[in-house]
């Protein structure tokens, strides 16, 4: 595992965002995924103990959800 990804995942990022400027980062960085992203770190968090981080995260994916549900992605998929 390259040493910069132990560096970020050792991070308290979410310590130094909030819910919103998090949203908009996940949305930029990771398109139609962030939602499940946002799900990774949000169990990630929770396997290490780490509740309030944990809530974070899932606040993140609630955010998340209708930027999610543009109609490219309900077209995708069979809901248009």
């Amino acid at each position: 595992m390259p040493q910069s990804w132990k560096r970020s995942r050792n991070a308290a990022l979410w310590r130094r965002l909030d819910p919103v400027q998090a949203v908009r980062v996940m949305a930029d960085c990771y398109g139609e995924e962030a939602g499940a992203e946002a799900l990774l770190r949000a169990f990630l968090e929770e396997r290490d103990m780490n509740p309030d981080a944990a809530r974070f995260w899932l606040r993140v994916y609630e955010a998340l959800r209708p930027v999610a549900a543009t109609p490219v992605s309900r077209q995708r998929s069979g809901r248009a």
